[in-house]
């Protein structure tokens, strides 16, 4: 069912708030270029930082960031607390690649994935206008690639599955392609590929450009950012969560918001058991061309070359559950990636390498993210183990955290996303 924010608004005496339909006409009407400002009562306006907030987030990742600007755009003073640096772990080591759901999964996860990458361009536009900063949102398209009869078998069906999806300009949003028809578009593909199926939603953003824009908004807004500023428990009056215990002394605040990605779980004693999140390291290697080799994102399962626009290119990226929390690059795996890459792209085994990284994507038991109100402890809200979907779904996640906080209810079944579920 719909998720419902009772218990968690933040409006004043009078009750007065945005309602989800206004909260949907709003995103209608930014998308039509009209402007919408709905009326917020009773909420105090952000002023110093020196005063108690209205909310703590932890975490400074792409998730806590989204939500801290996102609630201090609606007048909510916000303190984000970050263990280190704000945007320098998962968010920033990911390549970017914005996909929507796997077109025969119709379940309220695709439905959110779906909705967040709708949401993407006007998200980005909204931040180059307010830092200057460009966070680089191209929807340049993707072809995953098929190398034997069973994944050609395996595309086919997807194209089946998708083919009523269409874009806005009413094009197919999937379609099958020939070996030479991949080429044409595409000629730096493998001459020995079977076939390919183009997806035109897929789109990419430059990460670590978006993670300096989210910052650099937050700080305009007014958000109270504290780095290195690790928190190791709740402060608790009964099951109220009522603040936040750091090495610098306690902090209060009516409401606490989990964004603390791969380390959500360390954060006080019984977390773990009711919302599991463990470490998933992802190794990926950057190279360089003269000039950008080719367009669209070029895939197989989870392999991935991701092209930027000034000759960088991205390969990615493994899926490292027994890692820990060690964020080193391994031969095995660079040479795994290299692998598969040049079974894609042949080229890019003549490119320079440029670096390596690796990162913890935060994973939960069934991959699905915890978004809603924490069992147990009244007023803490999660948002994290969004995995290897954190940045598609910042915007929706943000979005859904503010309904919770302004007391307006939201009309997408999160129950798959419930902290707590079994």
């Amino acid at each position: 069912m719909p998720i419902r924010a009772a218990g968690f608004s933040l409006r004043g005496k009078s009750g007065s708030t945005e309602t989800i339909g206004q909260s949907l006409v709003r995103a209608d009407s930014r998308r039509a270029g009209i402007a919408f400002r709905p009326r917020l009562v009773g909420l105090r306006s952000v002023t110093s930082v020196a005063e108690n907030p209205d909310c703590i987030i932890i975490g400074g990742g792409v998730i806590g960031l989204s939500i801290a600007r996102r609630l201090a755009r609606e007048h909510v003073r916000v303190t984000l607390l970050e263990r280190g640096r704000c945007g320098i772990e998962a968010s920033w080591a990911a390549a970017g690649v914005l996909t929507p759901c796997n077109p025969h999964r119709n379940d309220a996860i695709a439905a959110l994935r779906q909705r967040s990458l709708s949401m993407f361009s006007l998200f980005c536009d909204e931040l180059i206008e307010e830092t200057g900063i460009d966070p680089e949102y191209e929807p340049c398209g993707e072809l995953e690639i098929a190398l034997n009869a069973d994944s050609l078998r395996s595309l086919q069906d997807d194209a089946k599955a998708g083919a009523s999806r269409r874009l806005p300009d009413d094009r197919p949003a999937y379609q099958l392609l020939s070996p030479e028809e991949t080429r044409r578009i595409e000629p730096v593909v493998s001459e020995s590929i079977l076939g390919a199926l183009e997806c035109r939603e897929t789109a990419q953003v430059r990460n670590p450009r978006l993670l300096r824009a989210l910052h650099a908004a937050c700080l305009k807004a007014g958000v109270d950012i504290r780095e290195e500023t690790p928190v190791h428990d709740f402060v608790l009056d009964g099951s109220r969560v009522t603040g936040v215990r750091t090495e610098k002394g306690e902090l209060p605040a009516e409401k606490v918001i989990l964004c603390a990605g791969a380390w959500s779980s360390q954060i006080g004693q019984r977390l773990h058991e009711l919302m599991p999140v463990h470490p998933v390291r992802g190794q990926i290697i950057l190279m360089k061309f003269e000039s950008r080799p080719f367009t669209r994102v070029i895939s197989r399962g989870k392999t991935y070359l991701v092209p930027r626009r000034d000759g960088h290119v991205l390969l990615g990226a493994t899926q490292e559950h027994d890692a820990g929390y060690n964020k080193r690059n391994t031969p095995k795996g660079i040479a795994d990636l290299f692998e598969k890459g040049i079974k894609l792209v042949p080229s890019i085994a003549d490119a320079a390498v440029v670096t390596q990284w690796a990162g913890l994507r935060p994973g939960t038991p069934d991959d699905n993210p915890y978004i809603g109100p924490v069992p147990g402890f009244d007023g803490l809200i999660a948002a994290t183990g969004h995995f290897r979907s954190g940045l598609i779904l910042a915007p929706v996640t943000a979005e859904i955290v503010a309904s919770l906080i302004q007391g307006r209810d939201y009309d997408i079944d999160l129950s798959a996303c419930r902290p707590g579920r079994a």
